[in-house]
């Protein structure tokens, strides 16, 4: 099996790998996490979280494939660093020892010293219930707890021979600002992809899923400020006829679901996308 991995986009993220044994802590669960503030549920395609959604005003979160070809085309985004939530994933032999399922969730509580009805409990409750949402049509879903687990998933979905990319912020200072796409950058990196949600969790937890119909784009971003450089995946589906009609892209774009107009979204700073070599 061949893991390729880049230097400045992923390695430096070691907390994806690294555990100490017998340690616990709610690192997994931001401040921006416990209040409500600022996600975009990317992971909800079907029903369930798509009107409870909260998006921070201006920011920009959906868009059009054409528009990454757009010249002067400018996007409002907010850049968190990884260690907002620098959870990291367990090794498999711990993972197994620990239940991750909605009925055990008293269970789950006890063994991490959560008080139940904390907003900390409320979290872990929202993140198994979406682990354990069917997936959609045209979806294939898991989510890992461990990076043998991880790769176990996206080698099944995308063959031996993979690769990763991550968004890479430079010289980002995590304000909201505006960018340009520098469109003579964009870059094609693949039609079949995994893409992996850092979810909000007391270890490490990510919600991994291949799309069919997807494209995805590594696109150089320069902010307004003049010194905010970023490489910022983007994935795009070029099919939602089975995504909720409630959803967020489409009161975002005034679309309705279908296969004419490819719906595109940014890919946090803590996401990560697989594709074939």
């Amino acid at each position: 099996m061949v893991l390729r991995f880049y230097q400045r986009q992923v390695c430096s993220s070691k907390e994806l790998i690294y555990w100490s044994e017998g340690e616990r802590s709610y690192s997994g669960i931001g401040k921006d996490s416990v209040s409500g503030r600022g996600c975009v549920c990317f992971s909800c395609y079907g029903g369930g979280c798509t009107e409870e959604v909260k998006v921070k005003p201006g920011l920009t979160t959906y868009f059009q494939e054409k528009d990454l070809q757009h010249l002067g085309k400018t996007v409002t985004l907010q850049f968190l660093k990884p260690t907002d939530n620098n959870a990291t994933l367990l090794p498999r032999k711990v993972v197994k020892s620990i239940p991750f399922s909605s009925n055990k969730l008293p269970e789950i509580l006890i063994y991490f010293g959560v008080k139940p009805m904390s907003a900390v409990a409320e979290i872990m409750k929202s993140t198994i219930e979406e682990c354990e949402a069917p997936a959609i049509k045209g979806e294939d879903k898991y989510c890992a707890t461990s990076l043998e687990s991880l790769i176990d998933f996206t080698v099944s979905k995308l063959g031996k021979y993979i690769q990763v990319y991550a968004t890479e912020a430079e010289n980002n200072n995590e304000n909201k600002q505006e960018y340009g796409i520098e469109i003579t950058g964009v870059q094609s990196i693949g039609d079949s992809s995994v893409v992996c949600h850092k979810e909000s969790y007391v270890y490490g937890v990510f919600y991994c899923h291949k799309f069919n119909n997807t494209r995805a784009y590594m696109v150089p971003l320069v902010g307004a400020d003049g010194v905010a450089k970023v490489k910022a995946l983007v994935v795009c589906h070029t099919d939602t006829t089975s995504w909720n009609p409630k959803h967020l892209a489409f009161q975002v774009l005034k679309i309705k679901p279908g296969n004419t107009i490819a719906v595109c979204h940014f890919l946090a700073t803590a996401g990560l996308l697989w594709v074939p070599m």
